[in-house]
């Protein structure tokens, strides 16, 4: 009976985990979604995130689409000068600031 309940519980974080790990089909869509709505990977210069919040040096944060980065997501977009700004994703800024460092790299080879 205990073994029966251990390995039960074994299986729920098993699943647990690998839902929690999974990778959303629609991250990259949403990653294109938000690189047109700061202004195109030109003018990405380069990226990085904290907890919740992506930070971005832009050649120039006038083009950024505020409102559009607020229906993909964005809880906020703090604009602290005219090439930073840091757009707060939650637990997403993240994997959000890998995938454009990525494509940044593979855009400079």
């Amino acid at each position: 009976m205990k073994n029966a309940y251990i390995l039960k519980v074994k299986t729920k974080l098993k699943q647990l985990l690998k839902a929690l790990t999974s990778i959303n089909p629609n991250t990259e869509h949403e990653v294109d979604e938000i690189i047109q709505a700061i202004g195109s990977m030109e003018n990405i210069c380069e990226t990085g995130a904290c907890a919740t919040r992506l930070r971005l040096r832009l050649k120039s944060t006038s083009v950024v689409d505020k409102k559009r980065l607020t229906t993909l997501g964005a809880h906020g977009v703090v604009v602290l000068d005219n090439e930073h700004i840091q757009i707060i994703f939650g637990l997403k800024a993240n994997m959000y600031s890998q995938i454009i460092e990525s494509r940044l790299l593979d855009k400079s080879s």
